[in-house]
């Protein structure tokens, strides 16, 4: 029974391939004369393959939209690099243009102290900071073969409370080679700067600070000091000389018991310098 079953199976398909092999075979002979049944032929299949190749034409499309409008055409993208390269150049000329209008004042206030001043002072840029923190410390330009020394103070141009131009306080030098030195701004805290009180000679110690705000303290809880007073270095310690400004108190912190707090501001802005000057600690300063 199964073998009449497989044999009879057999033979269908048999006869099934025979018929699609004439039928084929018909088609060719007769698609010779007539050009209409290939047209049919072709219109069978482009109407079963045509939606199908509309979803992978549509699919491919977006894919390409997508990826242009990511990565956009080669002139596209060649185009986006040039204008980038021009916008770079536009903003590093508006930042230069800026931070010579910023510095304006500060070029001024150098001028005149150089011009007024009877002490030699060294103008410096800053080359480079310490990354630990911004202008704590930094270096600059100028080293044993300009006479910068060791314990040298670095100064800026600034107005004092009374409007006139002096040496504003930055640092001291602390390593020295032939063109360069490296300076610890009063900003970081290892770097105990003594100053004095202008209206009564009260003494105190700045303890560090940011940006041009200063902390500090009195070595008197019970010391005579108001919002608004000026300070100078006192001179001891012997790293400084006396008589530089600091700058002026701010704020007084009075939660402490043993020690009167102070916050300082001073007029250089220790976020924004590029250039300093040395001033040489041998030079005899003039007390105001």
């Amino acid at each position: 029974m199964n073998d009449k079953f497989r044999y009879s199976n057999k033979k269908r398909k048999g006869i099934i391939f025979v018929i699609t092999v004439l039928f084929l075979i018909s088609l060719i002979v007769t698609s010779n004369g007539n050009s209409k049944i290939i047209s049919f032929g072709g219109n069978v299949i482009a109407t079963i393959t045509t939606p199908i190749t509309k979803v992978i034409y549509f699919t491919s499309s977006k894919v390409i939209e997508g990826f242009e409008f990511v990565f956009g055409s080669a002139d596209m993208r060649r185009e986006n690099s040039e204008l980038s390269l021009e916008n770079i150049k536009l903003k590093e000329e508006v930042e230069n243009m800026e931070k010579t209008i910023d510095n304006q004042e500060y070029l001024k206030d150098e001028y005149e102290l150089i011009k007024n001043s009877k002490l030699n002072l060294i103008k410096a840029y800053i080359t480079s900071l310490d990354p630990s923190n911004i202008y704590s410390r930094f270096n600059i330009d100028k080293g044993s073969m300009a006479g910068v020394k060791e314990k040298d103070t670095i100064v800026q141009g600034v107005l004092n409370e009374d409007d006139v131009i002096v040496e504003g306080l930055v640092g001291t030098v602390t390593e020295v080679g032939l063109n360069f030195s490296k300076v610890t701004s009063i900003m970081d805290g290892s770097n105990k700067v003594s100053f004095k009180i202008s209206r009564n000679g009260e003494i105190g110690v700045i303890s560090g600070g940011d940006g041009n705000i200063i902390n500090g303290y009195m070595y008197e809880s019970g010391a005579s000091i108001e919002v608004g007073d000026s300070i100078y270095t006192s001179g001891l310690g012997g790293i400084y000389p006396p008589n530089l400004y600091i700058g002026k108190i701010k704020e007084i912190v009075e939660d402490d018991a043993v020690k009167k707090k102070v916050v300082i501001e001073s007029p250089v802005n220790f976020k924004n310098m590029y250039r300093v000057l040395v001033l040489n600690n041998e030079q005899e300063i003039k007390d105001e």
